[in-house]
Parts: C-alpha cells; sequence; structure tokens
C-alpha cells in the first residue's frame, strides 16, 4: 500500500517542469486529477466544484494544446444544477471555445451523469470526434427515464433527456460527432488482460483518430459491427468491451495509453412486471405496448405526457433495478517504467504519497456487490490493476453497489466519491468508508462545495516544496 510521507495543510507543491503528461482534471462529484509521467514542463489546473464529471487529457506538451481531451460523464441532480453549470463554464474559459473534444463516454442513462452534456458542447462549442455509450435497449432506458422522474422529475423534462431515452443515437447525433461508439458486452478481457492488445478487431471497421500530437486505434478482439450509413446521422459502430482505444503519439506505439471500457450489464429481474404495468396503465396489450416503443415518436410522447404511468410501473419493481453501467480504464497500455511520487490536495490538504501507480478505474453507477459480478469486473482488467492509483467508488458509495474484494484487488491510493446530500441515501455508506481506511487508501470525499475540490498528481520525482 502507498506509504504516506506527509500531510499538510495549505502547503502546495511547485509543479514547474512536469512533462510528458497524462493529465487528468477529473470533476465527477467534484474531483479534479492530474497525471504526469515525467519532467518539463509548467501548467496549472482551474479549482473544482460538484457533479457528475470528468474532463481528463493525455499529452506530452500540456501548455501547447497537443492534448487528447476526454470527458466521461457530465451531469447532476437538478438541485445542484448550478454547481453542474459553475464548473461546465470554468471548464470552458480554461480551454476555451471550439476546442476539440475527442471522446465524450457516457457510462449510462440516468439524468445526474449526462444533463449537463447539452450545455457542455454547445455552449462551449466543442468540436466532439467521438462519442461512446453503452448499448442499452429501449425497455431498460424507460427504466432509467422512470428512475430519474420519481427521485428528479425536474431532470425528467429536459427535451434533450427525454431525446436521449428515446433514441440515443439521433439525440447525440445533433453534436455532429464524427463517430457514435456503441459498447456491449464481449467475449474476453481488456486489451492486455488476457485479450491482445495491438491487433485489430474482426470486421475492423478502422476506427481510429488522429489530433494535436496523437493518434488513437481501436485494438483488442471480436466483433466490430458497423451500422448502414442514414442520412444526416454519424458513423455508428458497435464495438465489444474486449476492445479499447490506444492513444499513442507519433512512433511511440509501445509507451500508448489505453482507454478501456467494461459493460456491467445488468439484467433487471422483474422487466416482465414493468412492462405489464405500464401497458395496463396505458389500456394496452404487452404485445401492443412493445411494438409502439419501437415507434420514437411514441416513445417521446410517452416520456412528455405519461411520466406518471412510468412512476407507477418502475414502482411495483422497485428494489430490483440497478442498471447498466460503462466503466472506464485510464491508464498505461503496458507496465510502468519506474516508481513515481503521487500527490493529492483534498481543500486546504495536501498529502505526499510513495506510488508506482498512474492509471484510473471508474465505475459509473456499477453494481459489483454481487461476487460473481465483482469478480468478471475484476477479471476484465486484470492486467492491469497494479497500475491504478484512483478507484472511483460505485454508485457514489453505496453499499448496495461495493464488494470489499475491488478495494483487495485493487490497492488504490485514492477513492473519490460524489456525495450530495440526497433524501436518506447513505452515499458514501458507513461501511463503505470503514473498508477504504481499513485498506489504507484516501477516502476523498466531494460535493457541490468548491471547496472539497481533489487535484492528483503522480510523477517520477518529488515535486519542489513539497516536504515529506
Amino acid at each position: 500500500m502507498p506509504r504516506i510521507e506527509g500531510l499538510h495543510p495549505n502547503r502546495l507543491p511547485d509543479y514547474s517542469s512536469l512533462s510528458p503528461c497524462y493529465n487528468t482534471l477529473n470533476l465527477r462529484g467534484f474531483t479534479n486529477f492530474k497525471r504526469c509521467i515525467s519532467s518539463d514542463n509548467e501548467h496549472e489546473t482551474p479549482a473544482a466544484g460538484g457533479t457528475r464529471f470528468f474532463p481528463r487529457w493525455l499529452g506530452t506538451t500540456f501548455g501547447r494544446r497537443e492534448e487528447f481531451f476526454y470527458v466521461y460523464d457530465c451531469g447532476a441532480m437538478n438541485k445542484y444544477a448550478k454547481a453542474r453549470d459553475r464548473e461546465i463554464e470554468k471548464l470552458v474559459a480554461h480551454v476555451g471555445k471550439r476546442t476539440r473534444l475527442d471522446l465524450l463516454a457516457i457510462s449510462h442513462m440516468h439524468a445526474d451523469h449526462v444533463n449537463g452534456v447539452e450545455k457542455l458542447v454547445t455552449d462551449g462549442a466543442f468540436q466532439v470526434d467521438t462519442i461512446m455509450m453503452p448499448l442499452v435497449g429501449m425497455t431498460e432506458r424507460l427504466l432509467a427515464f422512470a428512475s430519474v422522474a420519481r427521485h428528479d422529475p425536474l431532470s425528467a423534462r429536459s427535451p434533450f433527456y427525454r431525446e436521449l431515452v428515446a433514441d440515443p443515437v439521433s439525440a447525440v447525433s445533433r453534436f455532429d460527432p464524427r463517430n457514435i461508439v456503441l459498447v456491449r458486452r464481449g467475449d474476453g478481457g481488456s486489451p492486455g488482460s488476457g485479450t491482445r492488445d495491438d491487433g485489430p478487431l474482426d470486421g475492423d471497421p478502422g476506427l481510429l483518430g488522429e489530433g494535436r500530437g496523437f493518434t488513437w486505434k481501436l485494438v483488442g478482439q471480436g466483433t466490430a459491427i458497423e451500422r448502414p450509413q442514414k442520412a444526416g446521422v454519424p458513423r455508428v459502430v458497435e464495438i465489444p468491451d474486449s476492445s479499447a482505444a490506444r492513444v499513442f503519439a507519433p512512433g511511440a506505439w509501445e509507451e500508448a495509453w489505453l482507454l478501456a471500457p467494461y459493460v456491467d450489464q445488468e439484467i433487471v429481474k422483474q422487466t416482465d412486471l414493468f412492462l405489464a404495468t405500464l401497458a395496463n396503465k396505458r389500456s394496452m396489450t404487452v404485445k401492443d405496448l412493445e411494438t409502439s416503443l419501437t415507434d420514437a415518436g411514441f416513445v417521446l410522447n410517452l416520456l412528455a405526457d405519461h411520466p406518471g404511468d412510468l412512476k407507477t410501473a418502475y414502482t411495483a419493481c422497485h428494489g430490483n433495478l440497478n442498471l447498466t453501467s460503462l466503466c472506464l480504464y485510464s491508464g498505461p497500455a503496458g507496465e510502468v517504467g519506474e516508481p513515481h511520487r503521487c500527490l493529492a490536495t483534498h481543500g486546504p490538504w495536501t498529502s505526499t504519497l510513495q506510488n508506482g501507480r498512474v492509471a484510473w478505474l471508474a465505475t459509473g453507477d456499477a453494481k459489483l456487490s454481487k461476487v460473481t459480478k465483482c469478480d468478471a469486473f475484476l477479471e476484465h482488467f486484470k492486467g492491469h490493476l497494479d497500475k491504478v492509483s484512483t478507484f472511483t467508488l460505485p454508485h457514489h458509495g453505496s453499499a448496495h453497489d461495493f464488494n470489499e474484494k475491488l478495494l483487495a484487488r485493487v490497492k488504490p491510493s485514492f477513492c473519490p466519491v460524489a456525495a450530495d446530500a440526497v433524501k436518506n441515501w447513505q452515499h458514501p455508506a458507513a461501511r463503505v468508508t470503514r473498508a477504504v481506511a481499513s485498506a489504507g487508501a484516501l477516502l476523498l470525499v466531494t460535493n457541490a462545495n468548491e471547496t472539497t475540490g481533489v487535484r492528483e498528481i503522480a510523477l517520477n520525482h518529488a515535486p519542489k516544496g513539497a516536504g515529506s
């Protein structure tokens, strides 16, 4: 486990001479993360705030705009919309309008993870290259909307959110991305975890991109399926989660960074009950309802005019619903060459750790409490777990989605969790808090209060002024 060498209030180190950088600004639950692997560049990071929002950069020349810029989730419950918008505006001010957003990854269909996307892209006028989402069926999307209508009704009124539920591809096509990537559960682990990490997929769609000083390419195993091109719709490709985006600088294939997804696919036990209850409320047979749900116009009308019927159907099967989430590993494709110093600031505090890890592993709202699901998640990323420094706790630290085996196997240094006050929800739960402390990791609880912001840096030398 990492050794804590110093914990100092209000003592920030000198971050001069940091490069090449794997650079991360993480604002999901308002946490900022920055990771740098070598030396020679100067940069700074805006303060954090409080929502489900992860802007991040990978680059070798920070400050020259030669970075791979991506975002994982962007949203908040309506009561925290001001905090969400504040952080989006700060990000736009930091990077500038009309900046290229290389990848926008959406973990799942709950509004508190997606309802900031429209402001992020439209107001920021970002040029989105690729959008990644889990491949989710209509019934599950309706369940997600019904949950939002019950717990956060103002968010359920958003026209963009309704369209995203009705037809995800159509909804995000308005941002004019070059690619839309839909990720399904595959057969095999992530590239580098029992799956080849440098070869093309079967039916290789030639999915790749070139940007400011980098190239990315889709690698792994399994079959990619390209949907027939439609007028006004970007390229749409379905891929298995046994594939990943390999990001590398020209001529540096072996020193690549990997963005590897995992789809935690939840099988809702009472889907039939949900549909039967909804059909009864709409005075339809289940068969007629299922046929009607293939019509996006019918679905949009259902979402806009009959949210009460959806809430009734959701309530009938409540208690068995945690929906499909896309998890994401962001870290080196290969081994980390040498030990790294790791540093984190949380509010006024700065901690200095000895750590050879630089990767980040996000879990969305994955339900990893069951042994079989937890084991499948760990098996999928087994080749990369010993590189993970930061592990986001599943579903805001809920005990219902947590398994202590996660901490025992991942051995993270930092465990951030978004924990805004909502009703009587235990986010994070006391059992989870104790487990993180017992594992020797730092629990970084963040919320809508700007002072709870966190910044993490991993580098291969001690920063100037960071005493021990």
